[in-house]
């Protein structure tokens, strides 16, 4: 059924001229597609393992949680003392740039890290 549709979508030959099931005759030659592996008949590689593609998927979204992390504790931290206490006081502002700074550490290594463990497997 699915040569069919590769014949057809390519225009070389209509579905009347295909045969059917019928056996191939020595008058009617038909052409078969097939499937041959990569590297002239290389063996496959191995699929990666799940860890791996875990690894690879959810080591940039958590650096990009960090980051986003690092500037909203910044942000609110700093508006809901301001809003709460209408005045801002020194170690309050030292202290959420701190916890920001972290965050941005945290999300720079984590980056930095994955990447270089993907690379290494």
């Amino acid at each position: 059924m699915f040569h069919k549709n590769v014949l057809t979508s390519l225009g070389s030959v209509s579905p009347q001229q295909i045969p059917d099931s019928s056996p191939q005759t020595s008058n009617q030659p038909f052409n078969r597609i097939a499937l041959v592996p990569p590297g002239s008949g290389a063996p496959p590689q191995a699929k990666p393992s799940p860890l791996l593609d875990f690894i690879a998927i959810a080591a940039p979204r958590c650096s990009s949680f960090f980051a986003e992390a690092a500037v909203l504790v910044l942000v609110l931290a700093l508006l809901d003392r301001f809003m709460l206490k209408g005045r801002m006081e020194l170690n309050w502002v030292i202290s959420a740039f701190a916890i920001s700074v972290a965050l941005l550490a945290a999300s720079i290594l984590t980056d930095f890290s994955s990447r270089r463990w993907l690379k290494r497997h």
